[in-house]
Protein backbone atom coordinates (compact mmCIF):
# COMPACT_ATOMS: atom_id res chain seq x y z
CA UNK A 1 0.00 0.00 0.00
CA UNK A 2 1.79 3.10 -1.22
CA UNK A 3 0.91 6.80 -1.06
CA UNK A 4 -0.88 6.60 -4.40
CA UNK A 5 -3.44 4.13 -3.08
CA UNK A 6 -4.34 6.55 -0.31
CA UNK A 7 -5.31 9.35 -2.67
CA UNK A 8 -8.70 7.80 -3.52
CA UNK A 9 -8.66 9.20 -7.03
CA UNK A 10 -11.75 8.29 -9.00
CA UNK A 11 -11.59 6.53 -12.34
CA UNK A 12 -12.60 9.69 -14.17
CA UNK A 13 -9.87 11.80 -12.53
CA UNK A 14 -7.25 9.15 -13.22
CA UNK A 15 -8.26 9.02 -16.88
CA UNK A 16 -7.78 12.77 -17.26
CA UNK A 17 -4.41 12.54 -15.54
CA UNK A 18 -3.28 9.95 -18.04
CA UNK A 19 -4.49 12.16 -20.87
CA UNK A 20 -2.64 15.23 -19.65
CA UNK A 21 0.84 16.06 -20.86
CA UNK A 22 2.38 15.98 -17.38
CA UNK A 23 1.56 12.26 -17.04
CA UNK A 24 2.50 11.19 -20.56
CA UNK A 25 5.53 8.97 -19.96
CA UNK A 26 6.18 8.40 -23.66
CA UNK A 27 6.75 12.08 -24.35
CA UNK A 28 7.70 14.09 -21.27
CA UNK A 29 8.93 17.09 -23.25
CA UNK A 30 6.65 19.54 -24.97
CA UNK A 31 6.98 19.78 -28.71
CA UNK A 32 8.52 23.08 -29.63
CA UNK A 33 6.70 25.37 -31.97
CA UNK A 34 3.38 23.50 -31.94
CA UNK A 35 0.34 23.82 -29.74
CA UNK A 36 -0.81 20.47 -28.37
CA UNK A 37 -4.26 19.12 -27.67
CA UNK A 38 -5.39 17.29 -24.55
CA UNK A 39 -4.42 13.91 -26.01
CA UNK A 40 -0.87 14.98 -26.97
CA UNK A 41 -1.38 15.49 -30.70
CA UNK A 42 -0.50 18.68 -32.56
CA UNK A 43 -3.31 21.23 -32.84
CA UNK A 44 -4.53 22.19 -36.31
CA UNK A 45 -2.93 25.29 -37.83
CA UNK A 46 -4.25 26.34 -41.29
CA UNK A 47 -1.10 28.30 -42.12
CA UNK A 48 1.04 25.16 -41.71
CA UNK A 49 -1.32 22.26 -42.47
CA UNK A 50 -2.90 23.53 -45.66
CA UNK A 51 -2.76 23.13 -48.76
CA UNK A 52 -5.31 20.38 -48.71
CA UNK A 53 -4.88 20.02 -44.97
CA UNK A 54 -2.02 17.52 -44.57
CA UNK A 55 -2.93 15.50 -47.67
CA UNK A 56 -1.14 17.42 -50.42
CA UNK A 57 -2.44 19.57 -53.27
CA UNK A 58 -3.55 16.58 -55.38
CA UNK A 59 -5.31 14.88 -52.52
CA UNK A 60 -9.07 14.29 -52.73
CA UNK A 61 -9.34 14.65 -48.97
CA UNK A 62 -11.50 17.58 -47.95
CA UNK A 63 -10.31 20.57 -46.01
CA UNK A 64 -10.33 20.61 -42.25
CA UNK A 65 -13.44 22.13 -40.70
CA UNK A 66 -11.28 24.87 -39.13
CA UNK A 67 -9.43 25.67 -42.34
CA UNK A 68 -10.23 29.01 -43.94
CA UNK A 69 -10.00 27.38 -47.41
CA UNK A 70 -12.96 25.13 -46.60
CA UNK A 71 -15.73 25.86 -49.18
CA UNK A 72 -18.43 25.37 -46.57
CA UNK A 73 -16.80 27.92 -44.32
CA UNK A 74 -16.55 30.35 -47.25
CA UNK A 75 -20.27 29.94 -47.96
CA UNK A 76 -21.04 30.56 -44.29
CA UNK A 77 -18.80 33.64 -44.30
CA UNK A 78 -20.53 34.99 -47.43
CA UNK A 79 -23.96 34.47 -45.88
CA UNK A 80 -22.86 36.18 -42.67
CA UNK A 81 -21.41 39.10 -44.66
CA UNK A 82 -24.66 39.52 -46.59
CA UNK A 83 -26.67 39.46 -43.37
CA UNK A 84 -24.35 42.05 -41.81
CA UNK A 85 -24.82 44.36 -44.80
CA UNK A 86 -28.61 43.98 -44.57
CA UNK A 87 -28.65 44.78 -40.83
CA UNK A 88 -26.27 47.71 -41.29
CA UNK A 89 -28.47 49.22 -43.98
CA UNK A 90 -31.57 48.64 -41.84
CA UNK A 91 -30.08 50.35 -38.78
CA UNK A 92 -28.57 53.28 -40.68
CA UNK A 93 -31.74 54.14 -42.61
CA UNK A 94 -33.60 56.90 -40.74
CA UNK A 95 -37.30 56.67 -39.97
CA UNK A 96 -39.76 58.48 -42.22
CA UNK A 97 -42.27 60.99 -40.88
CA UNK A 98 -45.10 58.47 -41.35
CA UNK A 99 -43.29 55.86 -39.25
CA UNK A 100 -42.61 58.19 -36.33
CA UNK A 101 -45.17 57.83 -33.50
CA UNK A 102 -47.43 55.80 -35.74
CA UNK A 103 -50.52 54.19 -34.21
CA UNK A 104 -51.65 52.09 -37.16
CA UNK A 105 -51.24 48.87 -35.16
CA UNK A 106 -53.05 50.18 -32.04
CA UNK A 107 -56.61 49.35 -33.00
CA UNK A 108 -59.59 48.88 -30.69
CA UNK A 109 -59.67 45.11 -31.33
CA UNK A 110 -55.95 44.75 -30.52
CA UNK A 111 -56.37 46.78 -27.32
CA UNK A 112 -59.33 44.71 -26.09
CA UNK A 113 -57.51 41.47 -26.86
CA UNK A 114 -54.41 42.58 -24.98
CA UNK A 115 -56.23 43.74 -21.83
CA UNK A 116 -58.79 40.92 -21.77
CA UNK A 117 -58.60 38.75 -18.58
CA UNK A 118 -56.99 35.34 -19.01
CA UNK A 119 -58.35 32.31 -17.23
CA UNK A 120 -55.49 30.29 -15.71
CA UNK A 121 -55.47 26.54 -16.02
CA UNK A 122 -55.55 24.37 -12.94
CA UNK A 123 -52.65 22.09 -12.20
CA UNK A 124 -53.33 19.16 -9.93
CA UNK A 125 -50.43 17.60 -8.10
CA UNK A 126 -51.16 14.29 -6.47
CA UNK A 127 -48.64 12.71 -4.12
CA UNK A 128 -49.30 9.28 -2.68
CA UNK A 129 -47.19 7.39 -0.17
CA UNK A 130 -47.78 3.74 0.65
CA UNK A 131 -50.09 3.16 3.62
CA UNK A 132 -50.63 6.89 4.06
CA UNK A 133 -53.47 9.19 3.13
CA UNK A 134 -53.33 10.52 -0.42
CA UNK A 135 -53.24 14.32 -0.49
CA UNK A 136 -54.25 16.49 -3.42
CA UNK A 137 -53.08 20.07 -3.83
CA UNK A 138 -54.69 22.43 -6.35
CA UNK A 139 -52.90 25.55 -7.48
CA UNK A 140 -53.31 27.91 -10.45
CA UNK A 141 -50.85 27.66 -13.31
CA UNK A 142 -51.22 30.40 -15.97
CA UNK A 143 -48.80 28.83 -18.42
CA UNK A 144 -49.77 25.14 -18.57
CA UNK A 145 -53.07 23.67 -19.57
CA UNK A 146 -52.26 20.00 -18.97
CA UNK A 147 -52.77 18.09 -15.75
CA UNK A 148 -49.75 16.30 -14.29
CA UNK A 149 -49.77 14.05 -11.26
CA UNK A 150 -47.28 12.04 -9.34
CA UNK A 151 -48.30 8.73 -7.83
CA UNK A 152 -45.00 7.48 -6.47
CA UNK A 153 -45.59 4.86 -3.80
CA UNK A 154 -42.93 3.66 -1.38
CA UNK A 155 -43.84 0.06 -2.17
CA UNK A 156 -43.18 0.58 -5.87
CA UNK A 157 -39.82 2.14 -5.11
CA UNK A 158 -38.92 -0.72 -2.78
CA UNK A 159 -39.86 -3.38 -5.36
CA UNK A 160 -37.85 -1.64 -8.06
CA UNK A 161 -34.80 -1.24 -5.81
CA UNK A 162 -35.00 -4.87 -4.67
CA UNK A 163 -35.12 -6.09 -8.26
CA UNK A 164 -32.07 -4.04 -9.21
CA UNK A 165 -30.05 -5.13 -6.16
CA UNK A 166 -30.76 -8.80 -6.86
CA UNK A 167 -29.51 -8.40 -10.44
CA UNK A 168 -26.13 -10.14 -10.72
CA UNK A 169 -24.94 -7.93 -13.57
CA UNK A 170 -25.73 -4.78 -11.57
CA UNK A 171 -23.80 -6.09 -8.55
CA UNK A 172 -20.77 -6.96 -10.67
CA UNK A 173 -20.79 -3.56 -12.40
CA UNK A 174 -21.02 -1.57 -9.15
CA UNK A 175 -19.08 -3.71 -6.69
CA UNK A 176 -16.38 -1.03 -6.48
CA UNK A 177 -18.86 1.83 -6.00
CA UNK A 178 -18.19 4.32 -3.22
CA UNK A 179 -21.90 4.29 -2.27
CA UNK A 180 -23.87 1.28 -0.96
CA UNK A 181 -25.43 -0.76 -3.77
CA UNK A 182 -29.02 -0.18 -2.57
CA UNK A 183 -28.36 3.58 -2.58
CA UNK A 184 -27.07 3.38 -6.16
CA UNK A 185 -30.16 1.39 -7.11
CA UNK A 186 -32.41 3.94 -5.40
CA UNK A 187 -30.71 6.76 -7.29
CA UNK A 188 -31.24 4.85 -10.53
CA UNK A 189 -34.96 4.42 -9.81
CA UNK A 190 -35.35 8.10 -8.89
CA UNK A 191 -33.49 9.22 -12.02
CA UNK A 192 -35.56 7.04 -14.37
CA UNK A 193 -39.01 7.28 -12.80
CA UNK A 194 -39.08 10.78 -11.32
CA UNK A 195 -36.39 13.05 -12.77
CA UNK A 196 -36.38 11.86 -16.40
CA UNK A 197 -40.14 11.27 -16.56
CA UNK A 198 -41.72 14.52 -17.78
CA UNK A 199 -45.17 13.38 -16.62
CA UNK A 200 -44.02 13.43 -12.99
CA UNK A 201 -43.85 16.64 -10.99
CA UNK A 202 -40.29 16.34 -9.65
CA UNK A 203 -40.59 19.20 -7.17
CA UNK A 204 -43.43 17.48 -5.31
CA UNK A 205 -41.21 14.46 -4.61
CA UNK A 206 -38.24 16.47 -3.32
CA UNK A 207 -37.89 18.68 -0.26
CA UNK A 208 -35.73 21.37 -1.77
CA UNK A 209 -32.86 19.38 -3.26
CA UNK A 210 -33.17 16.27 -1.09
CA UNK A 211 -35.35 13.18 -1.19
CA UNK A 212 -35.50 10.76 1.74
CA UNK A 213 -35.61 7.01 1.16
CA UNK A 214 -39.16 6.07 2.24
CA UNK A 215 -40.21 3.16 4.41
CA UNK A 216 -43.01 0.76 3.40
CA UNK A 217 -44.06 0.02 7.02
CA UNK A 218 -43.70 -3.65 6.12
CA UNK A 219 -40.85 -6.11 6.40
CA UNK A 220 -38.07 -5.18 4.00
CA UNK A 221 -35.02 -7.06 2.85
CA UNK A 222 -31.95 -6.22 4.99
CA UNK A 223 -30.03 -4.99 1.94
CA UNK A 224 -32.71 -2.36 1.21
CA UNK A 225 -33.72 -1.71 4.81
CA UNK A 226 -30.32 -0.24 5.65
CA UNK A 227 -30.82 2.84 3.42
CA UNK A 228 -34.25 3.80 4.83
CA UNK A 229 -34.06 7.36 6.10
CA UNK A 230 -30.96 8.28 4.14
CA UNK A 231 -31.13 11.26 1.79
CA UNK A 232 -30.43 11.62 -1.91
CA UNK A 233 -29.74 15.13 -3.23
CA UNK A 234 -30.29 16.26 -6.82
CA UNK A 235 -28.09 19.36 -7.15
CA UNK A 236 -29.65 21.06 -10.18
CA UNK A 237 -30.17 24.80 -9.78
CA UNK A 238 -32.06 25.26 -13.02
CA UNK A 239 -34.66 22.54 -12.58
CA UNK A 240 -34.96 22.31 -8.80
CA UNK A 241 -34.69 26.03 -7.95
CA UNK A 242 -35.81 27.68 -11.20
CA UNK A 243 -32.59 29.70 -11.72
CA UNK A 244 -32.46 30.22 -15.48
CA UNK A 245 -29.84 32.94 -15.87
CA UNK A 246 -26.68 31.73 -14.11
CA UNK A 247 -23.88 34.01 -15.29
CA UNK A 248 -20.53 32.46 -16.12
CA UNK A 249 -17.90 33.33 -13.52
CA UNK A 250 -15.04 33.30 -16.05
CA UNK A 251 -16.09 35.28 -19.10
CA UNK A 252 -19.14 36.99 -17.44
CA UNK A 253 -20.79 37.03 -20.88
CA UNK A 254 -22.14 33.51 -21.20
CA UNK A 255 -24.85 31.65 -19.33
CA UNK A 256 -24.28 28.35 -17.53
CA UNK A 257 -26.37 25.50 -18.93
CA UNK A 258 -26.86 21.95 -17.70
CA UNK A 259 -24.86 19.22 -19.39
CA UNK A 260 -25.20 15.99 -17.41
CA UNK A 261 -24.91 14.68 -13.86
CA UNK A 262 -22.18 12.53 -12.39
CA UNK A 263 -24.74 9.74 -12.01
CA UNK A 264 -26.03 9.87 -15.58
CA UNK A 265 -22.47 9.58 -16.90
CA UNK A 266 -20.71 7.10 -14.59
CA UNK A 267 -23.44 6.23 -12.03
CA UNK A 268 -21.31 7.84 -9.30
CA UNK A 269 -22.77 9.49 -6.20
CA UNK A 270 -21.03 12.36 -4.40
CA UNK A 271 -20.79 11.81 -0.59
CA UNK A 272 -21.60 14.46 2.01
CA UNK A 273 -20.58 13.57 5.56
CA UNK A 274 -22.75 14.54 8.55
CA UNK A 275 -22.61 14.05 12.32
CA UNK A 276 -26.07 12.56 12.72
CA UNK A 277 -25.64 9.32 10.78
CA UNK A 278 -24.55 7.92 7.42
CA UNK A 279 -23.51 10.32 4.66
CA UNK A 280 -25.86 11.94 2.20
CA UNK A 281 -25.40 11.11 -1.48
CA UNK A 282 -25.62 13.69 -4.26
CA UNK A 283 -26.32 13.61 -7.96
CA UNK A 284 -24.40 16.72 -9.03
CA UNK A 285 -25.15 18.54 -12.27
CA UNK A 286 -22.23 19.55 -14.48
CA UNK A 287 -22.74 22.99 -16.07
CA UNK A 288 -21.07 24.46 -19.16
CA UNK A 289 -20.81 28.09 -20.24
CA UNK A 290 -22.50 28.85 -23.55
CA UNK A 291 -19.72 31.28 -24.49
CA UNK A 292 -16.30 30.19 -23.22
CA UNK A 293 -17.25 26.51 -22.63
CA UNK A 294 -16.04 26.65 -19.02
CA UNK A 295 -17.22 23.59 -17.09
CA UNK A 296 -18.10 23.70 -13.41
CA UNK A 297 -19.95 21.42 -11.00
CA UNK A 298 -23.16 22.69 -9.45
CA UNK A 299 -21.77 22.23 -5.91
CA UNK A 300 -18.59 24.20 -6.57
CA UNK A 301 -17.85 26.68 -3.78
CA UNK A 302 -17.27 29.58 -6.14
CA UNK A 303 -20.56 28.93 -7.91
CA UNK A 304 -22.42 28.55 -4.61
CA UNK A 305 -21.33 32.04 -3.57
CA UNK A 306 -22.89 33.55 -6.70
CA UNK A 307 -26.30 31.97 -6.02
CA UNK A 308 -29.06 33.72 -4.08
CA UNK A 309 -29.37 32.69 -0.46
CA UNK A 310 -32.72 30.95 -1.01
CA UNK A 311 -31.07 28.50 -3.43
CA UNK A 312 -27.64 28.33 -1.78
CA UNK A 313 -29.07 27.28 1.59
CA UNK A 314 -30.86 24.33 -0.02
CA UNK A 315 -27.44 22.67 -0.37
CA UNK A 316 -26.43 22.04 3.28
CA UNK A 317 -22.72 22.87 2.92
CA UNK A 318 -20.89 26.05 3.88
CA UNK A 319 -19.42 27.68 0.79
CA UNK A 320 -16.01 28.04 2.45
CA UNK A 321 -15.94 24.26 3.08
CA UNK A 322 -16.90 23.31 -0.50
CA UNK A 323 -13.27 22.85 -1.54
CA UNK A 324 -12.81 19.08 -1.84
CA UNK A 325 -13.74 17.65 -5.24
CA UNK A 326 -14.27 14.11 -3.87
CA UNK A 327 -16.53 14.80 -0.85
CA UNK A 328 -18.08 17.57 1.23
CA UNK A 329 -18.81 18.06 4.92
CA UNK A 330 -22.31 19.25 5.78
CA UNK A 331 -23.24 22.27 7.88
CA UNK A 332 -24.18 20.08 10.82
CA UNK A 333 -20.58 18.82 11.00
CA UNK A 334 -18.83 22.11 10.21
CA UNK A 335 -20.87 23.93 12.87
CA UNK A 336 -19.42 21.55 15.45
CA UNK A 337 -15.95 21.93 13.96
CA UNK A 338 -16.16 25.72 14.09
CA UNK A 339 -16.85 25.52 17.84
CA UNK A 340 -14.25 22.91 18.75
CA UNK A 341 -11.32 23.61 16.45
CA UNK A 342 -10.53 27.25 17.46
CA UNK A 343 -10.60 26.43 21.19
CA UNK A 344 -8.98 22.99 21.42
CA UNK A 345 -7.85 22.17 17.87
CA UNK A 346 -8.97 18.56 18.36
CA UNK A 347 -9.61 17.26 14.85
CA UNK A 348 -9.64 13.67 16.14
CA UNK A 349 -12.68 14.42 18.30
CA UNK A 350 -14.61 15.83 15.33
CA UNK A 351 -13.70 12.78 13.29
CA UNK A 352 -14.79 10.41 16.08
CA UNK A 353 -18.16 12.15 16.28
CA UNK A 354 -18.86 11.30 12.64
CA UNK A 355 -17.65 7.70 12.98
CA UNK A 356 -19.66 7.20 16.17
CA UNK A 357 -22.83 8.54 14.53
CA UNK A 358 -22.45 6.10 11.64
CA UNK A 359 -21.86 3.18 14.02
CA UNK A 360 -24.88 4.04 16.15
CA UNK A 361 -27.00 4.39 13.03
CA UNK A 362 -25.91 0.93 11.87
CA UNK A 363 -26.88 -0.61 15.22
CA UNK A 364 -30.26 1.12 15.06
CA UNK A 365 -30.96 -0.16 11.54
CA UNK A 366 -30.00 -3.69 12.64
CA UNK A 367 -32.36 -3.52 15.61
CA UNK A 368 -35.23 -2.21 13.49
CA UNK A 369 -34.74 -4.87 10.82
CA UNK A 370 -34.73 -7.78 13.26
CA UNK A 371 -37.72 -6.48 15.23
CA UNK A 372 -39.65 -5.81 12.00
CA UNK A 373 -39.24 -9.46 11.00
CA UNK A 374 -40.98 -10.66 14.14
CA UNK A 375 -43.53 -7.80 14.33
CA UNK A 376 -44.94 -8.65 10.88
CA UNK A 377 -45.56 -12.30 11.70
CA UNK A 378 -42.54 -13.85 10.01
CA UNK A 379 -41.54 -17.31 11.22
CA UNK A 380 -38.09 -18.77 11.58
CA UNK A 381 -34.79 -17.04 11.88
CA UNK A 382 -34.53 -13.63 10.17
CA UNK A 383 -32.10 -13.11 7.37
CA UNK A 384 -28.67 -11.94 8.50
CA UNK A 385 -28.17 -8.21 8.26
CA UNK A 386 -25.54 -6.79 5.95
CA UNK A 387 -22.05 -6.13 7.26
CA UNK A 388 -21.21 -2.73 8.63
CA UNK A 389 -17.90 -2.18 6.85
CA UNK A 390 -18.07 -2.52 3.08
CA UNK A 391 -21.88 -2.72 2.81
CA UNK A 392 -23.48 -0.23 5.21
CA UNK A 393 -20.42 2.03 5.44
CA UNK A 394 -18.60 2.20 2.14
CA UNK A 395 -17.09 5.69 2.38
CA UNK A 396 -15.51 6.98 5.56
CA UNK A 397 -15.30 10.58 6.83
CA UNK A 398 -11.89 12.27 7.11
CA UNK A 399 -9.60 11.55 10.04
CA UNK A 400 -8.29 14.11 12.51
CA UNK A 401 -5.51 15.38 10.28
CA UNK A 402 -7.94 15.73 7.37
CA UNK A 403 -10.34 17.66 9.60
CA UNK A 404 -7.57 20.09 10.58
CA UNK A 405 -6.54 20.58 6.95
CA UNK A 406 -10.16 21.18 6.01
CA UNK A 407 -10.56 23.84 8.71
CA UNK A 408 -7.31 25.54 7.70
CA UNK A 409 -8.35 25.64 4.05
CA UNK A 410 -11.82 26.92 4.96
CA UNK A 411 -10.38 29.67 7.16
CA UNK A 412 -8.29 30.96 4.23
CA UNK A 413 -10.99 30.45 1.61
CA UNK A 414 -12.55 33.65 0.24
CA UNK A 415 -15.55 31.81 -1.27
CA UNK A 416 -17.98 33.29 1.22
CA UNK A 417 -21.15 35.35 0.65
CA UNK A 418 -19.32 38.47 1.88
CA UNK A 419 -16.23 37.81 -0.29
CA UNK A 420 -13.60 37.72 2.48
CA UNK A 421 -12.05 34.75 4.27
CA UNK A 422 -12.45 34.15 7.99
CA UNK A 423 -8.72 34.67 8.51
CA UNK A 424 -8.78 38.12 6.91
CA UNK A 425 -12.04 39.02 8.65
CA UNK A 426 -10.66 38.12 12.09
CA UNK A 427 -7.45 39.97 11.31
CA UNK A 428 -9.34 43.13 10.37
CA UNK A 429 -11.51 42.85 13.46
CA UNK A 430 -8.40 42.77 15.64
CA UNK A 431 -6.84 45.63 13.68
CA UNK A 432 -9.92 47.76 14.34
CA UNK A 433 -9.62 47.45 18.14
CA UNK A 434 -8.85 50.86 19.64
CA UNK A 435 -7.55 52.03 22.99
CA UNK A 436 -7.85 55.44 24.68
CA UNK A 437 -6.97 54.65 28.28
CA UNK A 438 -5.11 51.53 29.45
CA UNK A 439 -3.91 48.29 27.82
CA UNK A 440 -2.18 45.16 29.11
CA UNK A 441 0.44 42.99 27.44
CA UNK A 442 1.62 39.53 28.42
CA UNK A 443 3.00 36.20 27.13
CA UNK A 444 0.74 33.10 27.22
CA UNK A 445 2.24 29.61 26.98
CA UNK A 446 -0.77 27.30 27.28
CA UNK A 447 -2.23 28.58 24.05
CA UNK A 448 0.65 27.19 22.01
CA UNK A 449 -0.31 23.63 22.97
CA UNK A 450 -3.17 23.84 20.49
CA UNK A 451 -0.91 25.20 17.75
CA UNK A 452 -0.54 22.65 14.96
CA UNK A 453 3.12 21.91 14.09
CA UNK A 454 4.27 23.93 17.06
CA UNK A 455 7.87 22.71 16.93
CA UNK A 456 8.35 23.33 13.22
CA UNK A 457 7.06 26.90 13.67
CA UNK A 458 9.23 27.46 16.71
CA UNK A 459 6.31 28.84 18.75
CA UNK A 460 7.22 28.95 22.43
CA UNK A 461 4.77 31.65 23.56
CA UNK A 462 1.96 33.88 22.33
CA UNK A 463 2.34 37.62 22.89
CA UNK A 464 -1.08 39.24 23.25
CA UNK A 465 -2.31 42.72 23.98
CA UNK A 466 -5.78 43.67 25.31
CA UNK A 467 -7.45 47.06 25.77
CA UNK A 468 -9.48 48.32 28.71
CA UNK A 469 -12.59 46.50 27.46
CA UNK A 470 -10.84 43.13 27.30
CA UNK A 471 -10.72 43.08 23.49
CA UNK A 472 -7.62 41.51 21.95
CA UNK A 473 -5.82 44.13 19.89
CA UNK A 474 -2.83 42.04 18.81
CA UNK A 475 -1.63 38.43 19.06
CA UNK A 476 1.61 37.00 17.66
CA UNK A 477 3.56 33.77 18.12
CA UNK A 478 7.08 34.27 19.42
CA UNK A 479 10.01 31.85 19.82
CA UNK A 480 10.94 33.41 23.21
CA UNK A 481 9.65 36.01 25.65
CA UNK A 482 12.37 38.50 24.73
CA UNK A 483 11.33 41.98 23.69
CA UNK A 484 13.14 41.67 20.38
CA UNK A 485 10.64 39.00 19.29
CA UNK A 486 7.58 41.16 20.03
CA UNK A 487 9.01 44.49 18.83
CA UNK A 488 7.61 44.20 15.29
CA UNK A 489 4.04 43.45 16.46
CA UNK A 490 4.23 46.19 19.11
CA UNK A 491 5.46 48.75 16.56
CA UNK A 492 2.59 47.84 14.23
CA UNK A 493 0.20 48.30 17.13
CA UNK A 494 1.62 51.74 17.93
CA UNK A 495 1.11 52.91 14.34
CA UNK A 496 -2.67 52.60 14.62
CA UNK A 497 -4.32 55.98 14.66
CA UNK A 498 -6.99 54.76 17.10
CA UNK A 499 -4.57 53.15 19.55
CA UNK A 500 -3.39 55.98 21.84
CA UNK A 501 -3.17 54.65 25.42
CA UNK A 502 -2.10 56.59 28.48
CA UNK A 503 -1.19 53.63 30.68
CA UNK A 504 0.06 50.03 30.43
CA UNK A 505 -0.08 47.03 32.75
CA UNK A 506 2.61 44.36 32.53
CA UNK A 507 3.84 41.60 34.84
CA UNK A 508 7.47 42.53 33.98
CA UNK A 509 7.32 46.29 34.60
CA UNK A 510 9.58 48.27 34.77
CA UNK A 511 11.72 45.99 32.56
CA UNK A 512 12.01 47.31 29.03
CA UNK A 513 10.34 50.59 30.02
CA UNK A 514 12.64 52.44 27.63
CA UNK A 515 11.31 50.35 24.74
CA UNK A 516 7.68 51.25 25.43
CA UNK A 517 8.60 54.94 25.85
CA UNK A 518 9.86 54.89 22.26
CA UNK A 519 6.49 53.64 20.99
CA UNK A 520 4.06 55.62 23.13
CA UNK A 521 4.64 59.17 24.39
CA UNK A 522 3.95 59.87 28.10
CA UNK A 523 3.04 56.25 28.78
CA UNK A 524 2.60 55.37 32.46
CA UNK A 525 3.37 51.77 33.38
CA UNK A 526 2.05 49.63 36.23
CA UNK A 527 3.03 46.21 37.53
CA UNK A 528 0.28 43.58 37.20
CA UNK A 529 -2.39 42.41 34.76
CA UNK A 530 -6.13 43.00 34.65
CA UNK A 531 -7.33 40.41 32.10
Amino acid sequence: MGPQSQRRISLLDRTHQLQSQSHNHNNNKRKKGAQQTLFGSVAFDPSKNCPKCRGGKASHKGHHKKCWNNPRKKNQSAAMTQEEKHLKMLFETPLTEAEKCSGKCITREATETFFAPREGAVETVKVAVARETTTTTTMPNPTKSTTRNTDVAAGDIYNAVTGIVNDVSFVDAHKASAAPLPMVAFAKVVAERIIDDRQIDTLSCFDGLSMTVPSTNTYMEPSCHLIVGQQLLHVDWIRMCGLRQLQCLRCTNGVLKNDRTNFSKNEILFPMFVVEGPPKWCMVQSMVCSCCKWRVNANNGELLCSLPACARNAYPVETKHATNKNSHISKSATDVMDLLMPTCGNGDLCSRLSFDAMNRSCVERLENCCSSYKAHGKEGEPKPHVARDGDYITNYPPLGEGIRDTCDNAASNANTPWGISDHDRHTREMQSVSCRHVFAQDHAHEVTKNCFEKKSLGAAALWDCANENGEIASAALAPTTKTMHLAHAAAALARRSSFKPTGMHSDAWPNEAAFWDLLFVNLEGRLGLFH
